[in-house]
């Protein structure tokens, strides 16, 4: 995306309560002035954040798109390109946001709606809006020049440098829904922004197929191996498929699953693992596909690699490209009658 020649169209902002706690909705009827600083500050705070998101979506609904509101919305502002009719849409959507503002954690916060033009995306010039809401105010310090004096005074605000959730709607796609980009940086805490109030869906790219073979395999380390196997088998599993997917462009599954799997009977496991919760996961493991080495580094970074034995010992284990957990090696010693790790290793580093 390149927004350096692109323009604020309009701008307005309005302020959401949390409806349970009965706090109200406050809505503007006028736009937002601009000069030509703001104007420049507002669109890094508002596009920069998503250079670097690679995963796109859709606005969906379960039978029928033209029933999701924010998509409504969003069309009736692409197609009339008029000041009454984005205030119109925009407050439509400050009440849908704020019919959903039912979580006893969502705090109030500004909703601010801007339509913005000439940004370069996938090679097309096109208009987005963009949808942000505040949720966390900072501290900061104003200086005050007087004629003989400089004071200091605190304020708080919004800051610049932070985006607590803020979606993208290009003015493509239209018939999927749009193509979407959407950030929700306390999706743990709470969960009404992207399912509820925006209603998206992945757009099954190779982006999305990784993130979706990943978290499979995450959850039978999780559900069978660190329940029916031992500690080995499930880190040996680890070690080879984040080796797999490093070492690999692309995703095959007879590749796979003869790379990763030394054991025919934990290879069956997956195989059947994965047949049998298709409805949890939005992938075909018979796909074939280009793998995205952003998301497995992130997922290696993720990966739980500790040993915890019931002797006060832990172990941390680092999965390793070259080694994995070949130089560890597990025994029972009879006349102890205890388990065993044997570790393997050239020289201490300091």
């Amino acid at each position: 995306m390149d927004f350096s020649k692109s323009k604020i169209k309009y701008l307005i902002i309005h302020e959401i309560g949390n409806k349970l706690r009965d706090e109200k909705v406050f809505l503007s009827d006028n736009l937002q002035p601009l000069d030509n600083h703001l104007e420049k500050v507002l669109l890094n705070y508002f596009l920069k954040p998503f250079l670097i998101k690679e995963e796109i979506f859709n606005l969906s609904h379960s039978s029928d798109i033209s029933l999701n509101e924010i998509y409504s919305y969003s069309k009736e502002v692409f197609q009339q390109s008029d000041e009454s009719t984005f205030i119109q849409a925009s407050q439509n959507m400050a009440k849908h946001l704020y019919e959903y503002s039912l979580h006893p954690r969502i705090v109030s916060g500004e909703l601010i709606i801007v339509q913005i033009s000439g940004v370069i995306w996938q090679n097309n010039t096109i208009d987005l809006i963009g949808i942000f809401k505040s949720e966390t105010k900072d501290s900061f310090l104003k200086l005050l020049k007087k004629q003989d004096i400089i004071t200091i005074k605190d304020d708080t605000g919004i800051n610049v440098s932070k985006l607590d959730k803020g979606c993208l709607i290009f003015n493509t796609g239209e018939g999927v829904g749009y193509s979407v980009l959407n950030i929700d940086n306390h999706n743990q805490a709470t969960d009404y922004w992207t399912n509820k109030f925006l209603n998206l869906s992945p757009v099954n790219n190779n982006i999305h197929k990784t993130k979706e073979i990943l978290k499979i395999c995450k959850s039978f380390s999780e559900d069978v191996l660190s329940t029916d196997y031992d500690t080995d088998s499930e880190f040996t599993f680890k070690n080879n498929y984040i080796n797999y997917f490093e070492d690999s462009h692309s995703y095959n599954l007879d590749t796979f699953v003869n790379k990763v799997f030394e054991n025919d009977e934990i290879k069956g496991e997956f195989l059947n693992y994965q047949k049998s919760n298709e409805g949890s996961f939005d992938f075909n493991m018979s796909d074939e596909f280009e793998l995205s080495q952003k998301n497995i580094k992130k997922e290696k970074k993720k990966i739980k690699s500790t040993i915890k034995l019931d002797t006060n010992l832990e172990l941390k284990v680092l999965l390793d490209k070259d080694n994995g957990t070949k130089n560890i090696e597990k025994g029972f010693d009879e006349s102890k009658g205890m388990y065993f790790y044997k570790i393997y290793f050239n020289e201490e580093i300091k």
